[in-house]
């Protein structure tokens, strides 16, 4: 396991692949943007130019920062944001998640409920069932234009697609699962099954990839309460989604990890955000690695990130 660059964030999250900058991952606490070309090992920081949550590449070069307000075309290297397009009903306690490019050229990306976080980080509450389901995720095209694919969800998480399956795989960190769903035409989602749910002290999945044989790789957070109670290790899993088998895990020296990614320039190796936040200042010498990007080499191979079609024009849209 190997600690790339020199960058500590305080709340990694949403990590991607791409040929030019290598590792693209995000601060949200900070809101920069971090880039980390492992070949070169050469590390930059961009100024995010706000609330980021997620980052989605074109294919012109440019990127879709999801803001929790909103979707933004942005060059974070010349520091420009142009308003995209904006789902309506979004506030600070309820924002725009985790969001990719899908295998259709849209925007995938899904809503959480900030009172989520305070739920589960709070001792009466910390345990029990999150009542509250009021997020969505939506489909968004290369012109803006908004589809609401799925209701009824509390936090928006991973997303992975089998393309020669047209299967899609959505996590809801609230309910602690992950779900299967058959992509039909026009933007239909048709529910199949759950194909895994954690334990709630072996951590709330967060963010996912999929490798190039349809195993899903998540990140299992753990949090609050959670993080104190919990004798688990924490660790990213491999599960096979068809057999509903863990074929593989990555203990990590660390309490909290968010995400990860295939990448590197043989799409072996995976690339794993991490949190310092909230763990206590007295803690972190404990924990040398927290906050950090992380990268293991694994036997499975990735598969290329999706890129959006060019933007067929500049105007907003509010859905």
């Amino acid at each position: 396991m190997k600690r790339c660059g020199h960058y500590e964030a305080d709340f990694a999250v949403n990590p991607i692949w791409h040929k030019q900058f290598g590792v693209i991952w995000l601060d949200i606490r900070a809101q920069k943007i971090i880039t980390y070309y492992p070949t070169s090992e050469e590390e930059h920081v961009y100024d995010a130019m706000g609330p980021i949550a997620a980052i989605v590449p074109i294919e012109d070069g440019e990127f879709i920062g999801v803001y929790k307000d909103g979707l933004y075309k942005i060059n974070f290297k010349m520091g420009t944001k142009k308003p995209f397009t904006f789902p309506t009903g979004l506030s600070t306690m309820h924002y725009l998640n985790d969001a990719k490019c899908g295998p259709d050229g849209y925007i995938w990306v899904g809503s959480s409920d900030g009172f989520f976080k305070k739920f589960r980080e709070t001792a009466p509450t910390a345990m029990s069932d999150y009542p509250f389901h009021n997020s969505k995720l939506y489909r968004i095209s290369p012109n803006g234009e908004i589809q609401i694919l799925l209701e009824n969800i509390a936090s928006s998480n991973g997303l992975a697609w089998q393309t020669e399956t047209n299967t899609f795989f959505h996590i809801d960190s609230a309910k602690q699962s992950i779900f299967e769903y058959k992509f039909l035409e026009e933007g239909i989602l048709e529910f199949q099954r759950v194909v895994y749910t954690s334990e709630m002290l072996e951590g709330f999945p967060g963010g996912m990839t999929i490798d190039a044989q349809g195993n899903l790789w998540i990140a299992l957070y753990q949090g609050g309460l959670i993080a104190k109670k919990s004798k688990n290790p924490t660790r990213i899993i491999c599960l096979n989604p068809t057999t509903m088998q863990i074929l593989d895990e990555i203990l990590l020296p660390v309490t909290h990890v968010t995400s990860c990614v295939i990448g590197g320039e043989n799409l072996d190796m995976l690339y794993i955000t991490t949190a310092r936040d909230p763990i206590s200042q007295a803690a972190t010498t404990n924990e040398p690695m927290a906050g950090y990007l992380l990268e293991v080499p694994i036997h499975s191979v990735g598969i290329e990130q999706f890129v959006v079609p060019v933007m067929q024009r500049n105007s907003i849209k509010i859905v």
